[in-house]
């Protein structure tokens, strides 16, 4: 029960609350396509026309479908800097085995810098990677500050032969402001 308080002392106390935001968000949309079994490399391109400094970067992958993890490296570049941001390189390697994690992946997986699920982790308890939000293990802030415009490249390596896959489509996510 509330009860009045009559000439009760009060204090005045001042809160800062900190947030942030990101006042914009273009999303640009690449292509699928079947990863190469222990050769070359799926590559595909997303040209950005938009200028404007980049201050968040999250790309997803879109029905990514492949038997052993431990295979692949996927890395996203921008090819006007030659930055590149490891999203994740062969996991379970070498310290599971000189293959990495057998486990499969068949499902959506997005990296941020502000996920906190460790893709690693994920791949080492997990027969099916499931789908989810992840943080890439190279920092995706190595883009904050630099030109949208240009060619973003999504590249996956399959680097042991025998087990093949495919990405359905990728998205790359780039805020500003």
């Amino acid at each position: 029960m509330s009860q009045l308080m009559q000439n009760a002392p009060t204090a005045t106390v001042d809160v800062e609350l900190v947030t942030t935001t990101n006042a914009h968000t273009s999303t640009f949309l690449g292509n699928g396509g079947n990863i190469p079994d222990g050769i070359g490399s799926f590559q595909d391109d997303i040209i950005v026309t938009d200028n404007f400094r980049v201050t968040d970067v999250t790309v997803t992958l879109k029905d990514l479908v492949h038997t052993w993890v431990g295979d692949l490296v996927v890395r996203l570049r921008h090819l006007e800097t030659d930055t590149v941001v490891e999203l994740f390189r062969r996991p379970g390697q070498p310290h599971f085995s000189s293959s990495g994690y057998s486990n499969d992946l068949n499902g959506d997986y997005s990296f941020s810098a502000h996920n906190s699920d460790r893709f690693e982790l994920a791949a080492a308890t997990n027969a099916v990677i499931p789908s989810g939000k992840y943080a890439s293990i190279q920092s995706l802030c190595a883009f904050n500050g630099l030109p949208s415009t240009g060619t973003w490249r999504l590249i996956i390596n399959d680097c042991s032969a025998g087990d093949s896959g495919s990405l359905g489509a990728w998205s790359l996510n780039l805020a500003w402001g």
